[in-house]
C-alpha cells in the first residue's frame, strides 16, 4: 500500500491543478484498475518499478479527466454510494458502541459498588443514586443516541429525571435495595436492565394517556416519519430504470436484425456502456428497495403489537388504584423493547433516505446518459416482439420436455438444473447477477440478462445461465476457457468487478476492501493527508554567527560565578519524591557530618590595685 499511497497523491495533486478534483477512494480504485499492456495484468499486482510508477499515475490522470465517459461513472457511482453505505454503517456502529459503552461504564458503578452492611444508609444511598444516574442515562438515550425532533433542553432535562424519579420509587424502593445487593453480578445486571425497560414503559404508557412522557416521541410521529415514504420514491424510480435498461436491452436483442442501423463500433460500445451504468445503478435501487420491504414489514409487525400492549395495559390498569406487578411489569418491558426497535428501524430509514439522495445526486449529474434514440428504439421493439414470439414457445418446449442431468464433457461434471423437477429452483443463487455468461465474453462485457427457464448449469460451484440454446451449446464446448475469459473481461472493463460480484477473483482490485479496509474494521475514507508546498518570505543572505554560549570574556563574570557556586555548599536542598519515581530509580540521602568546632574565651587574670588608704595618706601628705 506505500506504493499505492504515493501514486495517489501525485494523482490527486495532478487533477487539483488541471481543476478536477477526485477524491482519494475514486483515484486508488482506478489506479488499482489499470492493465499493464505488456503483462496483462493490473498494474498494482505487480512490484512497480519508478518509471512504472510514473506511467500508472499518467494514464490514471488521463482516465479521470474524461468528462463523458459512461464507464467512469459508473466507477464513480459504485464508489460514491458504496463510501456513503460505508460511512454510514461506521458512523452507526460508532454510535452504538459508544452508548453501548457509557451505559456498560454506569452498570459497572453499580455492580461493584458493595455497601458496607445492609444497615449502611450512606452506602444505600449512594448506590440508589447510581441507579437513578443510571436510569436517566437510559431514558436521555433515546433523544440523544436516535434522530430524534425533540431537543434536550434543561426544562426538559429535569421533567425527565422528575418522571425517571418517580418510577424507580415506584418499581425499586429505597427500602428494596437489600435484596438487590445480595444478588449475584449476573443477576444484578440483569435486573438492571429490565428495571430500565419497565422504567420506560412506564414513561411511554405515561405518554400515551398524556400524563408524562416527556422527550419520548410519540408513536405516531415514529410510524408516519416523512422516511418512510420512501419505499414510494423508490418505486417510481425502478419503474423508469427498468424502462430504461429494457429499451437497451431490445436494442441489443435485435442488433444483427437492425444491420447498418443499429450505429457504428463506437456507437455500440457507447450504448453497452451505458446499459452498464443503468444496470448498475437499478441495481442499487432494487437493494435498497429490497432492504425498505423488509423494514416496512418489521415495522407493521411492531405497529401491531404496540397497539395490542397499549390497549391491554389500558384495560389492566384503567381506574384501579393497584394492580399486581407480575401483571403490569412485563408488558411495560415489552412495550420498551418494542418501542427500542421502532426506533431502530425509523434511523435506519432517514440513513436509507440519504442514501437515495446520493443515487439521485449521480442521477442529476449523468441526466444525459442515453444516447440511444427513440426512433432506433421503435424500430428494434418492431422487430423484438416479432423475434420474441418465436424464441417464446422455443423456449417452452425445452422448459417442459428437459430434465435436469449431467451434460458436456463427464469429466467437467456440468449439471443442468431445470425449474420443473429441482426443488427451491427459484431461490438458488445465480453468479454473474444472472446475466448470460457467453453474451459478457464475446460481446465484450455487454449484460443481458439470462433465462432459468433455459436451465440453470451447476460447474465449479457456479450457477450460470444463458439467453438462449446457442450460448448454452458453446459453453459447453469449453466452460473453463469461459470462466477464465469472464476475468479478462473484467480487468478491460473494471466496472463489471463489483457490478458481477468478483471480488474474490480481485482481491487487490476490490472495492470492498478499499473502502472498509482489508481486516474490516477501518474504513478507508482518506488515505493519508495530502501535503501542499507553501511559499514562505525568507532572507536572501543569512548572518552567519560563530558565538559559544558558554563563553565568558569577563574575568569578574567568571569570579561571580564561582562564588555562586561556593555558596551553594551552604544551602540546604529540599525535594520532593512520589510514590512511582521512588520505583523508577535508587534514591540515596547526602548528609553534613557535623563539623568539630573550637570557641576562644577570656583568660582571669587578677589585676593589682592601690590600697584606698595608702592612696588617702599620700595625698594628704602631698597637700600644701
Amino acid at each position: 500500500m506505500a506504493d499505492l499511497d504515493i501514486i495517489v497523491k501525485m494523482i490527486i495533486y495532478r487533477c487539483r491543478e488541471l481543476g478536477n478534483p477526485v477524491t482519494e477512494p475514486l483515484a486508488a480504485y482506478v489506479a488499482q484498475t489499470v492493465v499493464n499492456e505488456e503483462t496483462g495484468k493490473f498494474y498494482m499486482e505487480d512490484q512497480l518499478s519508478e518509471e512504472e510508477a510514473k506511467d500508472l499515475a499518467e494514464k490514471v490522470i488521463t482516465r479521470l479527466q474524461e468528462t463523458d465517459s459512461p464507464s467512469l461513472n459508473t466507477i464513480k457511482l459504485q464508489i460514491g454510494y458504496d463510501s456513503a453505505y460505508v460511512q454510514q454503517e461506521y458512523h452507526r456502529q460508532q454510535n452504538i458502541t459508544n452508548l453501548s459503552h457509557e451505559s456498560n461504564r454506569l452498570i459497572d458503578e453499580i455492580v461493584s459498588y458493595e455497601p458496607r452492611s445492609g444497615n449502611d444508609f450512606e452506602g444505600i444511598t449512594m448506590l440508589y443514586k447510581r441507579i437513578f444516574n443510571y436510569l436517566l442515562y437510559k431514558n436521555k438515550q433515546h433523544i440523544i443516541g436516535n434522530f430524534s425532533s425533540i431537543k434536550l433542553t434543561q426544562s426538559i432535562s429535569n421533567t425527565i429525571e422528575r418522571e425517571v424519579a418517580a418510577a424507580l420509587e415506584s418499581v425499586l424502593p429505597r427500602a428494596g435495595l437489600r435484596p438487590f445487593i445480595s444478588l449475584a453480578t449476573a443477576e444484578k445486571v440483569a435486573q438492571l436492565c429490565e428495571l430500565s425497560n419497565i422504567v420506560i414503559g412506564i414513561r411511554l404508557f405515561n405518554r400515551d394517556i398524556g400524563k408524562g412522557g416527556v422527550g419520548l416521541e410519540s408513536f405516531d410521529d415514529i410510524i408516519n416519519h416523512p422516511a418512510r415514504n420512501l419505499i414510494n420514491e423508490l418505486n417510481d424510480e425502478v419503474a423508469e430504470i427498468m424502462e430504461s435498461s429494457d429499451n437497451y436491452t431490445i436494442y441489443f436483442n435485435v442488433l444483427e436484425e437492425l444491420g447498418e442501423e443499429a450505429g457504428t463500433e463506437d456507437d455500440i460500445r457507447l450504448y453497452k456502456d451505458e446499459l452498464t451504468y443503468k444496470r448498475q445503478f437499478l441495481i442499487y435501487i432494487l437493494e435498497l428497495k429490497s432492504d425498505v420491504q423488509i423494514s416496512e414489514g418489521n415495522i407493521d409487525d411492531l405497529q401491531s403489537k404496540y397497539t395490542k400492549e397499549i390497549t391491554e395495559l389500558k384495560e389492566l390498569i384503567g381506574n384501579k388504584s393497584s394492580i399486581p406487578k407480575d401483571q403490569v411489569y412485563p408488558k411495560f418491558d415489552n412495550l420498551s423493547q418494542i418501542y427500542s426497535q421502532l426506533l431502530e428501524e425509523k434511523n435506519l430509514a432517514i440513513l436509507r433516505k440519504e442514501l437515495f439522495k446520493v443515487l439521485l445526486e449521480f442521477k442529476e449529474l449523468n441526466i444525459e446518459a442515453t444516447s440511444l434514440q427513440e426512433s432506433l428504439i421503435k424500430k428494434a421493439k418492431v422487430l423484438y416482439v416479432e423475434k420474441a414470439q418465436r424464441l417464446a414457445e422455443y423456449e417452452a418446449q425445452i422448459a417442459q420436455n428437459m430434465e435436469s442431468q449431467q451434460v458436456g464433457d463427464p469429466d467437467q461434471s456440468i449439471l443442468r438444473l431445470m425449474p420443473n423437477n429441482t426443488p427451491d429452483f427459484m431461490h438458488i443463487p445465480l453468479d454473474y447477477l444472472g446475466f448470460c455468461l457467453w453474451t459478457i465474453v464475446e460481446k465484450g462485457g455487454l449484460l443481458m440478462p439470462g433465462k432459468p427457464n433455459l436451465g440453470v448449469f451447476k460447474f465449479k460451484e457456479r450457477y450460470i445461465v444463458f439467453s438462449d440454446e446457442s450460448s448454452i451449446e458453446q459453453f459447453l464446448t469449453d466452460p473453463d476457457g469461459y470462466l477464465q475469459k469472464v476475468i479478462d473481461i473484467c480487468r478491460a472493463n473494471p466496472e463489471l468487478i463489483h457490478l458481477l460480484k468478483l471480488q474474490e477473483d480481485f482481491p487487490d482490485a476490490s472495492l470492498t476492501a478499499l473502502l472498509q479496509g482489508k481486516d474490516g474494521m477501518h474504513p478507508l475514507f482518506s488515505i493519508s493527508p495530502l501535503m501542499v508546498n507553501k511559499a514562505v518570505e525568507t532572507p536572501t543572505h543569512f548572518i552567519e554567527k560563530h558565538i559559544s554560549p558558554d563563553y565568558h570574556w569577563n574575568e569578574w563574570e567568571l569570579r561571580k560565578k564561582a562564588l555562586q557556586m561556593a555558596n551553594i555548599r551552604n544551602k540546604q536542598t529540599v525535594s520532593s519524591q512520589t510514590l512511582l519515581s521512588n520505583f523508577r530509580r535508587e534514591n540515596d540521602t547526602q548528609t553534613w557530618l557535623p563539623k568539630d568546632q573550637e570557641t576562644n574565651t577570656g583568660k582571669s587574670v587578677g589585676v593589682q590595685i592601690r590600697d584606698p588608704k595608702q592612696w588617702r595618706g599620700t595625698e594628704h601628705d602631698s597637700m600644701p
